[in-house]
């Protein structure tokens, strides 16, 4: 489940974040509630985290409280999981969503914690795909000048009309994506079952967990 590929922008993006997801049925795309929802999940991550100084544990709750305002879990689950999503049971689908949100903060805080001050994100156009929509984005690093990194966003809108970052592709490599297929691998060597996957998120919760509080310490 190795992501290093993210990893060079990670501290610009600040969100680790589904990947296409059909949107409710005959929603049209919004463009600019697509490009103001990354702009503002992308300043409050970096008022947030780049340049602060917090302990592991607030910057854990800090970007759990991130995510979980700018992602739908359930939503962004299902679409990780694929057809596997509707073979497990509800109260499945609720546990993976939880265990998801714990896997993507601590894969993620400890980067965060080590964000350059002086990190940028340039907001530019956004594009309707047809009832989603890309977002076009430039990621700074002080420690990389030269060309901005190109970041592109998915936004999909919820049941409820809320507007939900799904994907996030950073030098054309889609986060997601990259899980999607980890993830299917595990399903299809279980027969379809969602624990050994499940368990396999726990080990690496508590790999994850035992790096960022060696680096925190």
């Amino acid at each position: 489940m190795a992501m290093t590929s993210l990893l060079r922008v990670a501290t610009a993006v600040v969100l680790a974040l589904g990947v296409v997801l059909a949107p409710a049925a005959g929603r049209a795309a919004d463009v600019e509630l697509g490009r103001k929802t990354v702009q503002a999940a992308v300043d409050e991550g970096i008022s947030t985290f780049v340049g602060q100084k917090r302990p592991l544990s607030e910057r854990s709750r800090l970007l759990d409280d991130l995510l979980r305002r700018y992602v739908d879990p359930p939503m962004l689950s299902a679409s990780i999981l694929g057809r596997y999503w509707g073979k497990i049971s509800a109260a499945e689908q609720v546990a993976f969503s939880e265990l998801f949100v714990r896997y993507l903060v601590t894969s993620y805080v400890g980067i965060l914690g080590r964000a350059e001050p002086g990190t940028t994100l340039k907001i530019n156009d956004g594009l309707d795909l047809g009832g989603k929509v890309k977002v076009l984005s430039t990621a700074s690093l002080p420690s990389q000048p030269g060309e901005p990194i190109p970041v592109e966003w998915e936004v999909a809108t919820t049941a409820e009309g809320k507007p939900v970052i799904m994907d996030l592709t950073a030098q054309g490599v889609s986060l997601i994506r990259a899980m999607k297929d980890d993830f299917a691998s595990v399903l299809r060597s279980s027969g379809g079952k969602i624990e050994p996957l499940m368990e396999a998120l726990r080990r690496k919760i508590e790999s994850n967990e035992k790096v960022n509080a060696a680096q925190a310490g």
